[in-house]
């Protein structure tokens, strides 16, 4: 029986994207009716969305609220996108963002070595096969990405997507079968992605500061507000760089009104436009 929970989340949208990593890794399916499949064990959780970004959203958001307790998460958005050219089961990690729908834009903090190549993605609202730049394409992971950081630092929260489709092998060429064969050959970048996420999350300030003990003192935090304050507050410890937290300027009168001024203030040191 597993007790603890896992520090690493792989979301998929498909089944079939799953089941490599389902088989490699000895994961367990978590019992009882649930609105999303999760495949664990005591290190790794691999969550089935469904396709597109309503879908994923809420499968992110769903499964870290299971999970309260577990502080700087490792979430990676694994699966297929097409591309113009790229061979088909080749692997990249997306450096840039873009949600085609809303034109909001999110740029991956890659403070490793990564194990495959770079390339920007866009998140479309329904498949496209016109292949019109140079970006990968899928259904999700501007979706993955916009809620994720409410749970994690930026540096641990990444995508790394598989070449399905291309100008040369159409979007109908796509079976299981093909899909479970790509993933199967790209489990040493998912793993090496994890080890490098793995020893970075081990880099970040520790959890429990006494920064976080002070705010938790000033308001009255739920179990769950107060994981995410911990979270949000390493996440902005990271990202200004030794400047003194001043709880102050939030003028917030509870704990969800502090939170919420805390997410504005880190929204404002991310790189995305």
């Amino acid at each position: 029986m597993i007790d603890f929970a896992p520090s690493t989340f792989i979301f998929v949208a498909l089944p079939c994207e799953a089941k490599p990593l389902i088989q490699a890794w000895r994961l367990k399916k978590l019992p009882q009716k649930r609105p999303f499949a999760i495949y664990r064990n005591a290190d790794i959780a691999v969550v089935i969305s469904g396709v597109g970004k309503i879908a994923m959203a809420g499968a992110v958001a769903y499964t870290l609220a299971q999970f309260p307790e577990v502080a700087q998460p490792i979430l990676l958005n694994f699966g297929i996108a097409g591309h113009r050219h790229q061979a088909l089961g080749s692997c990249f990690l997306a450096d840039k963002i873009t949600d085609t729908e809303t034109q909001r834009r999110f740029y991956p903090q890659l403070a490793f070595d990564a194990p495959c190549p770079t390339l920007p993605l866009i998140s479309l609202s329904r498949a496209d096969a016109e292949y019109s730049d140079d970006n990968l394409r899928d259904m999700e992971a501007a979706a993955f990405y916009e809620i994720a950081v409410k749970f994690s630092s930026s540096e641990l929260i990444h995508c790394l997507k598989v070449v399905s489709d291309n100008a040369e092998s159409a979007l109908e060429n796509i079976n299981e079968e093909s899909v479970a064969a790509w993933v199967q050959a790209r489990l040493a970048s998912v793993e090496a992605m994890i080890s490098a996420l793995t020893k970075l999350r081990g880099a970040l300030p520790a959890t429990g500061t006494e920064l976080y003990k002070q705010v938790l003192r000033q308001f009255h935090f739920t179990a769950t507000n107060a994981a995410k304050l911990n979270t949000l507050l390493n996440r902005w410890q990271v990202l200004s760089a030794g400047a003194v937290f001043d709880s102050g300027e939030a003028n917030a009168g509870s704990a969800a009104e502090l939170l919420v001024w805390l997410e504005s203030q880190i929204e404002k040191k991310l790189f995305y436009l």
